[in-house]
This record gives structure tokens, sequence and C-alpha cells, in this order.
């Protein structure tokens, strides 16, 4: 079997992350699978750079300026990042795409001008979609926050735009990604629960073309380490409770919730009174905190990772909205307990009580209780991370994921056949 999984780049991101574990999964479970990324050249073997194409140096030139002066124009928003970009003009990629050899498609963050709704809908083959956000199912959103459902209406009003307008560029967008969905019928794969529903809620997917299979992880990079060995490596203090948080614009992003972690922690009380709270993803920036902090920096590679969710007592994720959240899948991995808000796939991960403490969303007092309940009793904390590791090995493994997609290839490959011999689905 031959999978081409296409991303817009091969690394940074979520997306990115999630998309090479499964490339790297299923090539060490046999199957023959490439990744082509927007990108001039790579040397590893399995990847495939398409900036260097023609259409690719078009788009490298002129899409991305187009593409900011389009948010400039119809984003108005400002106290918040941009959460929506608009892929109405096509980069004319999709005939790279299509004359590269392959049994399955499988598309993942296609965003940034890469792949347009125009040059979705003239893909070949097979098609699988892992939604890594809320992109593909609303008028340009990548997070379906403050309990917007225009999507589930064909968008148009947008808040994010400030638009009362029932056709404005959101309610276009939605449309011609409907007509990409049409024609090109792809089963999608949402990472969690809370993800599929808002897929189905769109109508832009048939329920019946909507799955759920997690992001996986590597258990053998994201492990236990003695928690002072990891300290030491990383400089931190041997005799403090160490909060962890971190995310790429982890104190930037708003919706990374930042600002609700900064509350929780303030409500903290004696549990906070030996506390520091580490931060990676982010340098170091002046904000005062009602805990010490110590600045990670922007960690890049899996083993450092791996001793900064070893060298802590609890990993915070205070999102106000994920699609699925790798971070806390690899903190649980690392056996570190986890406290974050009921939000995306972490319920899906963290087991109340059990492997963690979930609060309720944006609610930064519930997520102190959660995050004092770790720190208060030690065997507890440990045992809680004995337990997430465990969960972590038996359901979200990178052999365990890379089982589930050979699976669902399998299946829409016989199904592909089906049809070219005149049966139905």
């Amino acid at each position: 079997m031959n999978v081409l999984h296409v991303n817009t780049h091969p690394s940074g991101g979520g997306a990115a992350v999630a998309a090479r574990r499964l490339h790297k999964g299923l090539r060490e479970a046999g199957v023959c699978s490439s990744f082509a990324f927007l990108e001039n050249h790579s040397e590893e073997p399995g990847l495939i750079p398409l900036g260097g194409s023609f259409w690719g140096q078009v788009y490298r030139a002129f899409g991305e300026r187009l593409g900011g002066k389009l948010r400039n124009i119809f984003y108005s928003r400002p106290e918040h990042p941009s959460y929506s970009t608009f892929s109405l003009f096509p980069s004319l990629l999709g005939g790279a795409i299509n004359a590269i050899p392959k049994d399955i498609l499988h598309l993942h963050w296609v965003n940034a001008g890469f792949l347009s709704p125009w040059d979705i809908r003239r893909l070949r083959g097979p098609v699988v979609w892992s939604l890594h956000d809320a992109w593909p199912f609303t008028g340009g959103c990548h997070y379906s926050n403050c309990g917007c459902l225009r999507y589930a209406e064909g968008c148009g009003r947008c808040p994010e735009l400030s638009s009362w307008t029932l056709y404005d560029v959101s309610r276009l967008h939605w449309r011609m990604k409907r007509r990409a969905a049409n024609d090109l019928r792809p089963v999608v794969v949402a990472a969690s629960r809370e993800h599929a529903a808002k897929a189905a809620r769109s109508g832009l997917f048939p329920e019946d073309h909507i799955r759920i299979i997690p992001n996986g992880v590597d258990v053998a990079v994201f492990r236990p380490f003695p928690k002072e060995q990891a300290r030491d490596i990383l400089r931190l203090p041997r005799d403090r409770k160490i909060i962890l948080t971190g995310a790429f614009g982890a104190m930037s992003d708003y919706n990374k919730g930042f600002d609700l972690l900064r509350f929780a922690l303030d409500r903290l009380g004696a549990n906070g009174e030996n506390a520091l709270l580490a931060v990676f993803g982010e340098n170091e920036t002046d904000n005062a905190m009602s805990v010490p902090v110590h600045f990670l920096g922007r960690l890049r590679d899996d083993a450092t990772l791996a001793l900064a969710y070893s060298a802590a007592d609890v990993f915070v994720c205070p999102s106000r909205s994920e699609s699925f959240s790798l971070t806390t899948l690899e903190a649980l991995a690392c056996g570190t307990p986890v406290a974050a808000f009921s939000v995306g796939g972490i319920p899906d991960m963290v087991e109340h009580g059990v492997s963690g403490c979930l609060a309720k969303p944006e609610d930064p007092e519930d997520l102190a209780r959660g995050i004092a309940y770790i720190l208060e009793d030690e065997e507890r904390a440990r045992n809680m991370g004995a337990a997430g590791r465990r969960r972590v090995q038996e359901e979200f493994s990178l052999p365990v994921i890379a089982k589930r997609h050979i699976a669902l290839y399998e299946e829409i490959s016989a199904d592909s056949g089906d049809t070219r011999k005149g049966k139905s689905l």
C-alpha cells in the first residue's frame, strides 16, 4: 500500500507533528508512506518537497503576501490573534499532488494558502482528511470558539469578522468547501469525539464518512525519566513543586489560555507557596506571576521535551479550545498527571481523578482545584502518572494508531474498487 500524506509544513505546529508521527508509525509497520509539503528541499527519505516546483515557487512568491493582505482587509478583531484565513484563490499545487503515485491520499493541515477549496476538489484518488483544527468545516476559523455555531448554518454574519452580512466572505468560503467536499467525498478522521461531532454538525461531511482515530505518540521517546535527573539536566530546582505548561505560542496565543492559568495560580493558596512554573514554547518575557517562572524556551527535540515532562509534578493545559492536545498526550506518556480544561480531545485522554483532573472550560478556580489536588499528595500523583502512562501505551502508541489507520485505508481502498466496478458503497 502506497500512502501519500500532504501537510503545509514538515515540522512546527501540532498538525505537522501528528502527521509526521503517523507517517513514521506507518513506515515502521511496513507501509510505503510518503510525506509531501510546501518547502524547497529535503534530503530525508520519504519526504517530498513541492516548493521547488513551478507552482510552488509562484505560491511562495505571491501567495503568502496575498493571504496576509486579505486577512488585514477582512479581519477586524485585533485584540486576539487571527483565527481566520481565507484560501479564496487556487495555488494550483493540486496537479503536483495528483502526479505523485499513491493508493491513498491523506490530507492533513493544508492551510496558509497551500490548497484552496478549488484545489482540493480537483484532487484524485481515495482521500482521507485528518481534521487537525476546525478550518475544513468552517468558513475560515481554525477554532470554533465562544459557542459560535454559524458553521452549522453555512456561516455568514461571522462574529470573528464582526460581520452582520449574511453573504460575507466566511459564507463564500464555506460554500466553496461544501462544493469541494461534495466532489471529493473524503473520509474524514477526527482526533476526538468533540471534533467529530462538530464536523458532523457542519453538514459538509456525511456522518458515515467521519471516523475517530486519535493522534499517536512514540512511547519509547516520551517515557518517564527519574525526576531529579531530569531537573538537574534542565537546571530546575529539586526542592520545588514544578508546574509545567507549554505550547507553541504558549503565552502569546489567546487560545492557549495563559491568562486563565495566571488566574488559577493566583488561587492556589498554600499549594502554591513552594511552586515554580516552568514554561516551554516561549522565550523569556516580563510577565508578573504569583509564583516564580522558569522559561525553558522552545524545546526543539522530543528527548528534551520528555525530560521537561518528567521533571514536572503536574502538567497544565489551560487552552480555551483544542482539537486534540498533543502536549497532554506527551505528558501522560511521560507519567506526569495532567490538569486541564475539559475541551477537545483532552477528556478522551485524561480520566478525571485517575490520570489527572478535568476542569470546567474557562473556569480558572476549578482548574486551580485540580492543580492543588495533584500537588498536595505525592503518592497519589505518582499513581495518577502511572495510570496515564499505561493508558497511552494501550491506546495511543504509534503501532496502535498506525494499525487503525491501515484498517481504514484498506476499507476505503476496497470501497473504491467496488465503486469502479459499479457497486454502491
